[in-house]
């Protein structure tokens, strides 16, 4: 990458995102239909993104994975997949470090996890926070108790 133009503003994208295709196996309705351009594009990660980032001015892009993501998964199997969905988002984030950082996926269902995986990937990753999609399970909203 060469050096940034510094007679323009430096372009950060936030809330850009991506869909990570290990996390989206755990819903069925997506198998049983094809996968539109814009889907394709939200599992794209690389090259593609990285020249539609250049052509748009994007400098950075702040990856969070759209919905649906780990929140809408039971407790029983949304820490492991989040843990592992976040694992492979620093992994990206590895392969080009100037051009991606990340918000974290969390299992919001396990309000305990939910908060330890944030943390982990904030001090660990570096991520900058994390993406929340509306309600846990479909009915809880992030003010009750647990949250």
């Amino acid at each position: 990458m060469s050096e940034p133009n510094k007679s323009k503003p430096y372009v950060i994208a936030l809330e850009e995102h991506y869909w990570d295709p290990e996390l989206l196996k755990y819903f069925s309705a997506r198998d049983a239909k094809r996968i539109s351009v814009i889907e394709q594009k939200l599992m794209d990660v690389g090259e593609i993104r990285i020249k539609e980032m250049d052509e748009g001015g994007i400098d950075l892009q702040v990856l969070s994975h759209g919905a649906p993501a780990a929140q809408k998964l039971p407790p029983d199997v949304a820490v492991q997949v989040a843990r592992e969905t976040n694992d492979r988002l620093r992994k990206i984030i590895e392969t080009h470090p100037t051009r991606f950082a990340g918000l974290a996926t969390l299992p919001t269902a396990d309000a305990k996890a939910g908060a330890d995986e944030l943390e982990r990937t904030v001090t660990k990753y570096n991520f900058k926070g994390a993406m929340i999609h509306g309600l846990t399970n479909g009915t809880e909203f992030l003010d009750k108790k647990p949250f």
